[in-house]
C-alpha cells in the first residue's frame, strides 16, 4: 500500500504542475504501449484452504497454501490501440504481457550415506486483455480517469522432480532421478478503475502518459484438477508509455497557460 500511496501523491503533484504542458489531439485513432509493473493480489481460497501466492504449496502446518513466490511483483509490457472520440472521451484496448514468474520448492533429507530430494519448479505466465473507457474531465488539464473490464489468462507449468545420491560398492557416487511435467491454464474476469496523466510532445501527435490502476480479477475454476480455485490474480499496476496519433492532427488550439 505504500507503493500505491506514493503513486497517488506523485500523480497529484504532477497534476498541479501540468499547466506548463500542451494538450494532445482532440480526436483520432492512436497506437502505443509501455512498461507495466503489477503488484499482484494473489489471495483467495483453493478448495478448503486459504491461498496466498507467497506461501509454499504445503498443508503440513495448517496455514495458507501458495506457489512460493518471493514477492508479488510482475514486470511486463502492454501494447494498446484506441480511438479518441472527442476531447472528453476515448476507448482503448490493451494487452498486457508479463515476464513469466518462476518459483521452486524443495524437500530433502539425508539417511546415512543416501541423500534424497524432491520438489517442484513452477512457471506462471500471465496475460491480460483490457477494454476501458477514458474520461478527460477538463480539456485544459493533463489528467484523466478510466474504467472497464479485464480478462486475465494464466498458463502454469509445474515440473515435479526427485533425485537421489548414494555411493556404490566401490565408493563412486551414483546419481539417479526422474521428473514429470504438468500444465494447466486458468481464466479470470474482473473490472478496472484507474487514473493517469498525459503530456503531449512538441508535435502534439505523440503523447507520453503515466497511469495507475486497480484491477480485481477473480478466478473460479479447477486448478490442476482441484476444484474451487478462487483467487484474485489482479492487483495494483503502474505504467509509463507513449501514445501516437499517426493519422490525425490537432484540430483545436487548446494550450495550457504556463
Amino acid at each position: 500500500m505504500r507503493i500505491l500511496a506514493f503513486w497517488v501523491a506523485f500523480l497529484a503533484l504532477t497534476v498541479t504542475t501540468a499547466v506548463s504542458w500542451a494538450d494532445g489531439p482532440d480526436s483520432g485513432f492512436f497506437i502505443g504501449g509501455g512498461g507495466n509493473l503489477l503488484w499482484t493480489s494473489g489471495s483467495g481460497t483453493w478448495s478448503i484452504y486459504d491461498f496466498e501466492v507467497t506461501q509454499p504449496l504445503s498443508t503440513e502446518e495448517g496455514g495458507p497454501v501458495g506457489l512460493a513466490w518471493t514477492d508479488k511483483m510482475q514486470l511486463g509490457v502492454k501494447p494498446m490501440v484506441g480511438y479518441k472520440i472527442n476531447d472528453s472521451w476515448a476507448l482503448q484496448v490493451a494487452y498486457g504481457l508479463s515476464i513469466p514468474k518462476s518459483s521452486q520448492q524443495i524437500y530433502s533429507e539425508t539417511n546415512g550415506l543416501v541423500y534424497y530430494e524432491q520438489g517442484l519448479n513452477i512457471e506462471w505466465k500471465q496475460r491480460d486483455l483490457e477494454l476501458v473507457g477514458i474520461f478527460y474531465p477538463d480539456t485544459d488539464l493533463a489528467y484523466y480517469f478510466f474504467g472497464g473490464v479485464d480478462v486475465t489468462f494464466v498458463d502454469t507449468k509445474i515440473t515435479l522432480f526427485e533425485n537421489a545420491e548414494y555411493p556404490d560398492e566401490s565408493g563412486n557416487t551414483i546419481i539417479s532421478g526422474d521428473y514429470q511435467i504438468e500444465t494447466d491454464d486458468i481464466l479470470a474476469t474482473g473490472f478496472i478503475l484507474g487514473a493517469g496523466l498525459e503530456f503531449a510532445a512538441d508535435d502534439r501527435n505523440t503523447v507520453v502518459y503515466l497511469s495507475a490502476q486497480y484491477c480485481r480479477s477473480m478466478t473460479d475454476d479447477a486448478y490442476f484438477s482441484t476444484e474451487d480455485f478462487k483467487v484474485d490474480v489482479g492487483g495494483i499496476s503502474f505504467m509509463v508509455g507513449v501514445k501516437w496519433y499517426p493519422f490525425d492532427k490537432v484540430t483545436s488550439e487548446h494550450r495550457l497557460n504556463p
